[in-house]
């Protein structure tokens, strides 16, 4: 599918192309967008109609917001991504819609999230994981609009914001639905891209979601691992591989903190500092980037030539397979 996610909440200067039509309505937002998903490829079958509307927010206990249900009325998307909302199962429907409270209570029982608005922390893992999810069920349903950006089906009004929600990540993505699909890149047959002009009612700030607002706020952008000096390691990396011509979305995928979960727990006695803890996540993380663009094709050369390797992490003991990665010398 040729859409590529930008950055969350970044300036976004376009090219310039031939402006859309300015819309006024939901209806002819909808219809602009569905316009662009055609041209850029991308499947779109019939848009849903009233009984199919009536019988997933029946099965599910949630009312699709005006904004999204405007789109998914004109046109279906169906590429990859895209919930497929009339021919998957309903347990496939379930799994999308629940994965966010399944990913949350997957970091609450490797003790690595807890809200301080829940209370105290009980010491039974299994308790605490069933009082997350207690309170996880109450939050509002995040309907899925693509991968893994949700969408906030309550308050039923049009304007609420995009979430991203991985791996027990929560971020505020954009503020609303017309955001979030103006930073999708939408490919066009000459290569060139197209953007959708924001609607005049596109969202100028966030409204507060009941949980959601408060979880993204409390993780932050990357748990605080991601910073200082390293931080500008990782970046780099980042800036290295959108350059390559990976796109942004499969770079963030790569780019993920699962893992580093691996030595929250290597020595319960460790001394080690904060520093010490970072350099091992973050050659975990450089190791697992080099596997996966070896295993897409690159050369050692390649790999070498386009991540570098940090100084910041010479001393830090990678596998045998990391280490040949980025140490295999030029024949």
């Amino acid at each position: 599918m040729a859409a590529t996610v930008l950055e969350p909440l970044n300036t976004v200067i376009p090219k310039t192309y031939k402006p859309m039509r300015v819309c006024f309505s939901y209806a002819a937002y909808a219809k602009n967008l569905i316009n662009n998903l055609n041209l850029s490829n991308i499947p779109v079958e019939n848009g849903l109609s009233e009984t199919e509307f009536s019988a997933l927010e029946s099965s599910f206990n949630f009312t699709f917001p005006p904004d999204l249900r405007s789109i998914l009325q004109e046109g279906l998307p169906i590429g990859q991504g895209f919930p497929h909302w009339r021919l998957s199962s309903k347990q496939q429907l379930e799994i999308q819609i629940n994965l966010p409270i399944i990913e949350i209570c997957k970091q609450v029982s490797r003790n690595n999230f807890w809200l301080e608005s829940w209370g105290d922390r009980p010491s039974d893992n299994d308790r605490s994981v069933n009082l997350a999810e207690g309170f996880l069920k109450k939050a509002p349903i995040l309907v899925p609009i693509y991968g893994k950006f949700y969408i906030s089906s309550a308050p039923c009004m049009a304007g609420n914001p995009v979430f991203y929600v991985h791996g027990g990540e929560v971020k505020l993505w954009s503020f609303d639905i017309a955001g979030f699909f103006r930073r999708v890149e939408f490919r066009i047959q000459n290569e060139e891209y197209l953007r959708l002009d924001a609607p005049p009612w596109v969202a100028t700030e966030a409204r507060r979601i009941e949980f959601w607002t408060d979880m993204a706020e409390a993780r932050g952008i990357t748990r605080g691992w991601w910073s200082g000096h390293l931080g500008v390691c990782l970046e780099e990396i980042f800036r290295r591989l959108r350059d390559g011509g990976w796109k942004e979305e499969d770079v963030r995928e790569m780019m993920m903190m699962d893992g580093c979960d691996e030595f929250d727990n290597e020595d319960d006695n460790s001394t080690n500092t904060d520093e010490s803890f970072n350099k091992k996540c973050v050659g975990w993380q450089v190791g697992v980037l080099s596997k996966r663009l070896l295993s897409a094709g690159w050369s050692t050369e390649d790999v070498v030539d386009s991540l570098g390797f940090p100084e910041d992490l010479e001393n830090v003991v990678l596998d045998v397979d990391s280490w040949f990665d980025f140490h295999h010398t030029r024949s």
